[in-house]
């Protein structure tokens, strides 16, 4: 019997060793405004309700823990801290620390230090953003009996959490791409410069032979050959908390890399070499096309910019392929002529020709 009173008494003491604080900023109102919602509160933190240790009556440790959970208590508090949010950006919040120590001055003194460390994270559909850590620290000191101040320090270290994540949202919201709550794609045209390394289409430049400068393949059973392709560049930046994306398209052909033989230094098969040229045209008017009907959304321009120009430069490819096997690379003078006019209605915008050619394949 008094063996199992024994250690029904250890048990309640040492259960007893437990300060409970809650974080309740309700009768207080942080912002009116925030420029964020806190969605979820991840305690990264070993133990999720011990917060530290502190001195209570009787100059005892005792171990401080949150009400119903850290992660659950600062939720609760952001909550009630702030009158209205902005739904559209959706914050995670990483505890990294929060953590309280105490030690003891005199038998009627303790001086404690509150830690903090969160990691703030933008929500997506994929993996959320880091956006920014906020690390500080409260240093005090206090009666023994006075535990109830321990809440203030508590409460004053997640207020002012608050106030900094949005304060540094609103400084960074027009610049930091990280923010933007839109996206827009920009197309811009326009005529670049042609040099001896690269030649960029221009309609009022026809290619000459002296655009051929690669030596002649002998084996090859061409009399000439022309390397044409497509680029998209663009960099993103940010316009009044807007990401803007231009687009530049560019069509060129590589002198170095294309080639004519002496014998084929006639008009009728540099026709044939700028219709190639042309047909690069083309396929870049239709990427141009693409991607203007694009619906681009932050989680997912890239890839469709991205998908959109690989599209097309597959089409390419195919299209030249098309275009030489109707012609027989050039041979079929009547096939040419028919090309000659497909090739001219697509530069017009009139695609009717090449979407035909195009399901039927070589």
């Amino acid at each position: 019997m008094v063996l199992g009173f024994l250690i029904l008494i250890i048990f309640w003491n040492a259960s007893a060793q437990e300060k409970l604080f809650e974080l309740n900023s309700s009768d207080k109102i942080v912002l009116d405004a925030a420029s964020f919602e806190l969605s979820e509160v991840l305690n990264t933190q070993k133990d999720l309700n011990l917060i530290g240790q502190v001195y209570n009556t009787g100059n005892q440790l005792y171990k401080a823990k949150i009400k119903n959970g850290l992660a659950g208590g600062i939720k609760t508090f952001y909550r009630n801290s702030i009158k209205k949010t902005d739904s559209d950006r959706a914050i995670l919040l990483r505890v990294l620390e929060f953590k309280i120590l105490e030690k003891q001055q005199s038998s009627k003194v303790a001086s404690g230090e509150l830690k903090i460390k969160f990691g703030y994270f933008l929500k997506t559909s994929f993996e959320p953003i880091h956006l920014v850590d906020y690390e500080a620290g409260i240093t005090y000191q206090r009666s023994i009996h006075r535990t109830d101040l321990i809440d203030q320090i508590l409460n004053r270290g997640i207020a002012n959490s608050i106030v900094f994540l949005n304060d540094w949202i609103n400084d960074h919201a027009s610049h930091n791409r990280k923010l933007a709550k839109t996206v827009r794609l920009e197309i811009i045209e326009k005529k670049n410069k042609s040099d001896q390394d690269t030649v960029f289409y221009n309609e009022n430049r026809t290619l000459s032979w002296d655009d051929f400068r690669e030596r002649p393949y002998k084996t090859s059973g061409y009399n000439a050959s022309i390397f044409t392709s497509l680029a998209m560049e663009g960099s993103p930046f940010m316009e009044e908390g807007v990401l803007v994306l231009p687009i530049e398209v560019k069509v060129y052909m590589l002198p170095e890399s294309s080639w004519v033989k002496g014998q084929g230094k006639n008009s009728y098969s540099l026709n044939h070499e700028q219709k190639h040229f042309d047909v690069t045209r083309v396929v870049g008017n239709r990427l141009v096309n693409r991607l203007r009907a694009l619906l681009v959304t932050l989680e997912n321009y890239e890839a469709e910019v991205n998908d959109a120009f690989f599209d097309s430069y597959r089409e390419m490819n195919r299209l030249q392929e098309i275009y030489d096997a109707r012609t027989r690379h050039g041979l079929d003078k009547d096939a040419q002529s028919q090309w000659n006019e497909i090739i001219d209605q697509a530069l017009k915008g009139n695609m009717d020709e090449i979407e035909k050619e195009l399901k039927k394949g070589k």
